[in-house]
C-alpha cells in the first residue's frame, strides 16, 4: 500500500493567526459532487464535540472527525469550510477525486488502520 496522504483544511496561517489559503477554486459544476466525496468517504476518527470556526470562533461547528477513501485522510474541517465558506481543498485532493469520477469504492480495514495511524502518529 502507498504512503497516505494528509490533507488540511488551510495552507498556513498569518501572523495574527487567520487562516491562509492560496488555492484555485473548486469549480462550481462539481462543488457538490465534490462535497459529497468528502463527506460520505469512511469517518475514520470521530469526537462528540465540535472545535471552533477559524472564521467565527463563536461558532463550535466544525466537525472533529476524520475521512479516507484509503489514498488521503482529511478532517471534517476540508468539506466544512468548503461547503459553509467555498473555501476550496488542495488541488491535488480535488483532482484525486475527479480522477475517480467521485466514487469513493472500498475500503479495507487495512486502510482505515492506516489513516488512523496517520493521523495519530
Amino acid at each position: 500500500m502507498s504512503e497516505l496522504r494528509l490533507s488540511v483544511p488551510f495552507d498556513g496561517r498569518s501572523p495574527e493567526g487567520k487562516p491562509v489559503v492560496n488555492r484555485p477554486a473548486v469549480n462550481s459544476d462539481i462543488q457538490e459532487q465534490v462535497l459529497a466525496y468528502l463527506e460520505q468517504a469512511p469517518v475514520i476518527l470521530s469526537a462528540r464535540s465540535y472545535d471552533a470556526d477559524d472564521f467565527d470562533p463563536s461558532a463550535r461547528s466544525v466537525p472533529m472527525n476524520f475521512h479516507t477513501d484509503g489514498v488521503y485522510v482529511w478532517p471534517g474541517a476540508v468539506p466544512y469550510y468548503l461547503r459553509k465558506y467555498g473555501l476550496p481543498p488542495e488541488p491535488a485532493l480535488v483532482q484525486h477525486i475527479v480522477g475517480k469520477g467521485f466514487e469513493i469504492g472500498e475500503v479495507d480495514e487495512a486502510a482505515r488502520q492506516a489513516a488512523v495511524q496517520k493521523v495519530v502518529g
